[in-house]
């Protein structure tokens, strides 16, 4: 048994414990901090009479060990991490970090100070404080591998908590090495809370944060030399992190856990678990993936001051709570898309909406209300963001949010490519980068054409999406934009040609289906009964179904007629009224 391993015992934590709580006494002032090292040594004493226990209990903070020799246990290494002295800090922090990362702190739910572990996470996140740039990395690699670990379930104040501590450091942060790596180790919690929440599990496969995608938008400037290379292996290097003392389990005892969550979900309903899981949800899981989306978007949404209008560190903290965003938008599964509906439990008389519901009415009230109250600021990497969100959203959510694609499209595409408000340059540019995009995906063209354009009370947006002129720019610019308008017109009619291609080489196409109609508004065209028009959705599967392409037609032609008459009524009342009535689009009394 090595040296290390003796200063612990021969428990598994206190082979972490021990050389750390050693390294803590040979750093720390004595004369200053004599109580620490009197406790650190009294633990150290105490390791040597421990064991692990044959069946260890799930209640204890520290894996094998009991509940009250836990929490005693941990009293030195919080001690420690209050002290504020950088070289006792390295210790306790690098120590805190590995027992997150080994599963050898364990909790079923850790949601506010009752617990010690709350304890100590309240501890890390206030040394960053201090302003110490090692010491804010550390700080942010132990708050990754506590969120990391399937062996500790953190919830509620506690988590929103870490979040806000992340995002502190990432404001205050003096280095810009520390602002990336706290950007992302944002970014990856993200991605391990909303994995866990489809999968209403602790144990999942999650993917790794791309750092370089990741500054796609902003904070390019903050590269110092190798810093995205040092956050992307700084990342790596937390959640990849699988190095342990001999035969530790690294699996939380699920079981255990989810009981906890069940006797709270019956005694809050009066139901039995199965009962309350079908109605309400109970998943603690979801619950706080919901109240962290909903408090992202909240933060999104802050503006500044009239006393201080140019506020730097809101602008930066909503345009960090807009790149959270996309990254979970961007890694939404199914749970997001359900649509929406609601459930009756007739013995409570309480009524509940599903929670699989709840994420998509999210999107609808929070992460809308975002984008229509950040659509007008002038801030280019706002305006990149809302469109990055905006793709997601068409490409991902497009069947439960017809209504509000219709608004944010035209509000934030067609505007910059009609001109309305002088666009930049930029602004132009990335709208054609998301119309490339869109034009890689056949079956977006298509929704959006049956949507909105077939679609008597939604805009036209497949007619107004070809990009137009812009005046003001320079030679060059005028250049770059006229040959990138081009190619994504190309791309868009090559893209719906690879489209009609597949629907015939798989038979669902009769071409005697499509004849020539190259002017719809002079065809023969009659006023359709509401009832025999198909209910298209964005769906693509009801985009496939051809025997309607008849329907798809008339649908189209009376809108175009509609609106013809709309715009001679403007001009003219009484000859818009007279075509309108020529057409049978209203009656003549």
């Amino acid at each position: 048994m090595s040296v290390s391993q003796t200063l612990g015992g021969a428990s598994r934590c206190g082979w972490v414990l021990g050389p750390s709580l050693d390294k803590i006494i040979k750093n720390v002032a004595w004369r200053k901090h004599s109580h620490l090292v009197s406790v650190c040594k009294s633990t150290l004493d105490k390791f040597e009479s421990l064991v692990d226990a044959s069946d260890p209990t799930s209640c204890s903070p520290l894996y094998g060990l009991s509940s009250s020799d836990g929490e005693l246990l941990l009293q030195p290494l919080i001690m420690a991490v209050e002290s504020g002295s950088p070289k006792v800090l390295e210790p306790a922090l690098d120590c805190a970090f590995r027992l997150f990362s080994f599963g050898l702190i364990r909790g079923c739910e850790i949601k506010d100070n009752s617990s010690i572990i709350f304890r100590l996470i309240d501890s890390v996140c206030k040394c960053a404080a201090l302003g110490d740039d090692a010491i804010e990395l550390a700080v942010l690699k132990v708050l990754l591998s506590a969120v990391r670990s399937p062996c500790i379930y953190i919830s509620g104040d506690c988590l929103v908590y870490i979040v806000k501590s992340c995002y502190n450091i990432y404001l205050g942060g003096h280095s810009g090495t520390v602002q990336i790596c706290a950007k992302s180790v944002l970014a990856q919690m993200m991605i391990i809370v909303f994995t866990r929440v489809e999968q209403n599990s602790m144990l999942v496969d999650f993917k790794n944060v791309s750092v370089s995608e990741l500054l796609e938008f902003a904070d390019r400037n903050l590269n110092e030399g190798s810093s995205i290379h040092f956050a992307q292996n700084f990342i790596n290097e937390i959640v990849e992190s699988k190095d342990s003392p001999p035969d530790v389990k690294l699996s939380l005892d699920l079981q255990n856990g989810c009981n906890c969550l069940e006797e709270k979900a019956d005694e809050g309903h009066g139901k039995s678990v199965d009962e309350a899981a079908d109605l309400s949800g109970y998943s603690q899981i979801r619950e706080d993936g919901f109240m962290l989306y909903k408090n992202l978007c909240k933060l999104s949404m802050k503006l500044s001051s009239q006393e201080n209008p140019d506020d730097q560190i809101l602008l930066r903290g909503k345009i960090l709570s807009l790149e959270l965003l996309n990254v979970i938008m961007g890694n939404a599964g199914p749970i997001w898309r359900t649509n929406e509906r609601q459930e009756y439990d007739v013995s409570s008389e309480y009524l509940m909406c599903s929670s699989l519901t709840r994420f998509l009415s999210a999107v609808k009230q929070y992460l809308c209300l975002s984008l229509l109250k950040n659509s007008g600021l002038s801030v280019m990497t706002v305006f990149q963001l809302l469109c990055a969100i905006l793709w997601n959203l068409l490409s991902k959510f497009r069947s439960g949010l017809k209504s509000e694609i219709g608004i944010f499209f035209p509000m934030l595409i067609l505007r910059v490519l009609e001109n309305v408000l002088q666009p930049s340059f930029l602004q132009k540019m990335t709208v054609l980068s998301l119309l490339e995009k869109i034009s890689h995906d056949s079956q977006i063209i298509v929704d959006t054409f049956v949507n909105y354009d077939c679609d008597v009370e939604a805009p036209n947006i497949f007619e107004r999406s070809p990009p137009g002129s812009i005046t003001s720019l320079s030679p060059a610019q005028d250049m770059t934009f006229r040959h990138e308008s081009v190619k994504c017109l190309v791309r868009i009619i090559k893209s719906m040609g690879s489209w009609m291609d597949q629907q015939l080489k798989v038979g669902e196409l009769s071409p005697s289906k499509f004849s020539d109609n190259e002017n719809l508004t002079e065809t023969p065209t009659y006023p359709i009964d509401d009832t025999n028009i198909v209910d298209y959705e964005l769906h693509s599967e009801a985009n496939s179904e051809f025997s309607n392409a008849a329907s798809l037609e008339q649908r189209r032609a009376y809108k175009l007629e509609i609106q013809k008459g709309v715009a001679l009524f403007n001009r003219k009342p009484s000859k818009g009224i007279e075509f309108l009535i020529s057409t049978k689009k209203v009656g003549s009394s």
